[in-house]
């Protein structure tokens, strides 16, 4: 189903409703969702996910409940309505933690600790950062370079589209000559290199992004930045 284009799910979201299926209505829900959030069409895929979501709470488990809240969060979080994403990735963690999953555990503290990190707010994305190196050090199905998605591999796409992002933002910012408008998209990017097993290409990432905040004189980017070394070293 996933394969389907856009038109083909709205023709079976239309039959499972006449057959009042519930549970293929859910899956299509959510089908339709991805599709419009892949097209862009973010509005239409969090009013899809709105819908699935109160369907899952009716009739689903806890499981897909987790599944949909991360799956809303992550539209919210393409469209920059970061305190809406933060709201349903933590309703998600905390499903996820009534049952131990350590790995859906760190796909969704890493999409947290990106969020904090986009609002600058530093503090906050390095206690994520090192909840998420935390649970892939402990668990063993997990590497200790990055979270493994399984089931929340629409978090990496949408994070390796934010990646694509950033990198036009600070192709923009050197055409345009502008000192903040590359250091802004290229220490933001710095995090999404480290969770898309990119670690090899950051430092050079982090000397630009020192010698802009020194030039610009961004003092709380200039102490983030050793912070940020050191926990990178570490992972």
């Amino acid at each position: 189903m996933a394969e389907l284009s856009i038109a083909d799910l709205e023709d079976e979201l239309k039959t499972v409703r006449e057959q009042k299926d519930i549970i293929g209505e859910l899956r299509t829900l959510r089908c339709l969702g991805s599709a419009f959030q892949k097209n862009r069409q973010f509005t239409k895929a969090a009013s899809c996910l709105s819908r699935a979501l109160k369907l899952v709470k009716e009739n689903g488990n806890a499981g897909d409940r987790a599944v949909v809240h991360a799956s809303l969060g992550c539209v919210y979080w393409e469209m920059a309505q970061l305190k809406k994403a933060m709201t349903h990735f933590q309703s998600a963690l905390e499903i996820q933690q009534q049952f131990q999953d350590a790995p859906g555990q760190a796909d969704i503290l890493t999409m947290m600790g990106i969020s904090c990190w986009r609002k600058c707010l530093w503090e906050e994305g390095f206690s994520y950062f090192r909840k998420v190196r935390e649970l892939c050090q402990i668990h063993a199905s997990t590497t200790a370079n990055t979270p493994k998605y399984g089931e929340y591999a629409f978090l990496a796409e949408a994070i390796e589209r934010g990646v694509v992002t950033l990198q036009n933002r600070i192709r923009l910012g050197r055409e345009q000559g502008s000192p903040l408008k590359i250091l802004q998209p290229l220490f933001s990017m710095i995090p999404l290199y480290l969770f898309t097993a990119r670690k090899n290409e950051i430092d050079p990432l982090l000397r630009e992004a020192a010698s802009l905040a020194e030039q610009l004189q961004k003092n709380d980017i200039q102490e983030a930045i050793p912070r940020l070394q050191a926990l990178i070293a570490k992972w």
